[in-house]
């Protein structure tokens, strides 16, 4: 299954390389360069597709994800992110104390999204399958743009056309 991370590094990766300085782009030597995945047009095409497909489902999601919080009485986003902050590093407490409403509010809403993460990695599996791709095909070819410089740059001119 695709995962989340994948789509945040696959976004960042073909969306925001341009703003990364020139000496971060650079690969290394040859002798040191891992064997590079040939990428066909066709696949560079479908890549492309399915990026795009990827990038309005995590949209979707997001939005999702955020629209269970504001249903959800009494919890804010911001509250929320305190809440969330403070499971993951103790040390980050929030300003004021969790409230044991709160804390049901929270889970009920860490719930609805882990569900939400599940249908939008279940429609990106299917997506990227649907432009004739397997997923470890898909993650061949992620890391090989993330190698080449070249091949990043036409991914993102694809990705950016309508």
């Amino acid at each position: 299954m695709i995962k989340r991370v994948l789509v945040a590094c696959c976004t960042v990766a073909l969306l925001g390389a341009a703003h990364l300085p020139a000496q971060a782009q650079t690969s290394a030597p040859a002798s040191q360069a891992a064997p590079t995945t040939s990428v066909s047009k066709d696949e560079v095409q479908k890549f492309a597709n399915a990026i795009k497909q990827i990038l309005v489902i995590n949209r979707e999601s997001e939005k999702a994800a955020a629209q269970a919080i504001k249903d959800e009485k009494g919890l804010t986003e911001q509250r929320f992110d305190e809440i969330y902050k403070a499971q993951k590093d103790p040390k980050a407490a929030p300003a004021v104390q969790i409230q044991p409403k709160e804390r049901q509010s929270y889970d009920r809403v860490v719930t609805k999204i882990v569900q939400i993460q599940k249908d939008s990695d279940a429609k990106m599996e299917k997506a990227v399958q649907a432009q004739g791709l397997e997923v470890p095909r898909f993650n061949q070819i992620f890391e090989a743009v993330q190698k080449s410089p070249q091949l990043r740059q036409e991914i993102q001119n694809l990705v950016k056309q309508k």
